[in-house]
């Protein structure tokens, strides 16, 4: 008997070597071997729309061609897709999600006369998945607002950061399948990016950003595919405050509830100031850090000053996206305290 069927085998998962011992005359000992030779082993890797094939055999023949089979699930029918002399085959134009099974015909010969020509060797028979698993390009970002358009405001219905991008697929067209975004947003340049929003829309180009602490910040922003494979960051973008900050020249402390203090008006993004006041003799009168100001006319010790012209000095330090930064100008100036 020249034929013989091994059975209970893992084809699945592991290949298999055979070779065949010679025995003669009842001997117990082989009289020799034959060349040890493979089945072919199949594997099979999902990617985006296609599924690669490779298999590995050991053989003492020569291989010269492959058949790739599919199996047709309408008619469960093994159909040759393709011959190929390599080990390796991509099947592309595939649907992502859906199941694809496979088996691979190895033809070779000894090339000797007598011998049967071809030999035919199969592979086991493997299914793989389709699965994107490329995140789609990073769109391309901008940020405006009130700042970046020549202005400046402390009205906080206008500081808002406009938030825009283009498509992913303008940059790179196979990021066809994107199904939103997420924005990141930090508070300065130093720190870390937290999500602030989920955009499930891939036709929705812009976003209104208002953060707490004014217009500073720094954004990016990536996109999502059909399989939720999220991009790499965009190009980080950061947006800055226009700082205001404007003294008046006189303030009337006279209790009557109207520009008792002295304050600045308007004034924003402003972490914190050194402002000094000195009397004509240039003794310093007050001080104070609060951007506020909130003079009421008194010297250090809490004593009302005489009406009269006093000067200033106010270094003034403000809210960056960079952190907290001095005005390179000192502000400097007179104020005249009355109380009639």
């Amino acid at each position: 008997d020249t034929t013989f069927t091994d059975v209970g085998l893992d084809t699945r998962n592991e290949g298999y070597t055979y070779r065949i011992a010679f025995y003669t005359g009842g001997n117990t000992e082989p009289l020799g071997y034959a060349a040890a030779a493979s089945s072919v082993f199949l594997g099979a890797t999902g990617i985006d729309e296609a599924i690669d094939l490779q298999w590995t055999f050991d053989v003492p023949w020569d291989n010269k061609e492959f058949v790739i089979y599919r199996l047709d699930p309408a008619t469960s029918d093994w159909d040759s897709i393709g011959l190929t002399y390599e080990p390796a085959f991509r099947d592309e134009g595939l649907v992502n999600g859906r199941a694809y099974c496979y088996y691979v015909e190895a033809r070779g010969s000894y090339g000797i006369e007598g011998i049967a020509d071809p030999l035919i060797n199969l592979s086991q028979q493997v299914c793989a998945v389709p699965v994107d698993s490329m995140p789609p390009c990073p769109p391309a970002l901008s940020v405006s607002n009130i700042c970046t358009q020549g202005g400046t405001s402390c009205d906080v219905d206008k500081l808002e950061n406009l938030l825009e991008w283009s498509h992913p697929q303008v940059a790179c067209p196979e990021s066809d399948d994107v199904i939103g975004y997420r924005l990141y947003y930090a508070p300065d340049e130093d720190s870390p990016f937290e999500l602030i929003a989920q955009i499930d829309q891939a036709d929705q180009f812009s976003y209104v950003d208002a953060p707490e602490t004014g217009l500073a910040g720094c954004y990016v922003i990536t996109a999502i595919d059909s399989f939720y494979n999220e991009s790499a960051y965009s190009e980080r973008v950061c947006a800055d405050n226009c700082p205001l900050y404007e003294l008046p020249n006189t303030f009337t402390p006279n209790g009557d509830g109207q520009n008792d203090v002295f304050t600045p008006f308007p004034y924003c993004f402003i972490d914190h100031v050194q402002f000094e006041v000195y009397n004509a003799w240039g003794q310093l009168v007050f001080r104070t850090e609060d951007p506020a100001i909130n003079w009421d006319g008194t010297n250090l010790a809490g004593q009302d000053l005489p009406e009269g012209t006093y000067y200033y000095t106010c270094r003034v330090f403000e809210q960056r996206v960079t952190g907290v930064a001095e005005r390179p100008e000192l502000l400097r100036g007179f104020i005249e305290l009355i109380r009639r």
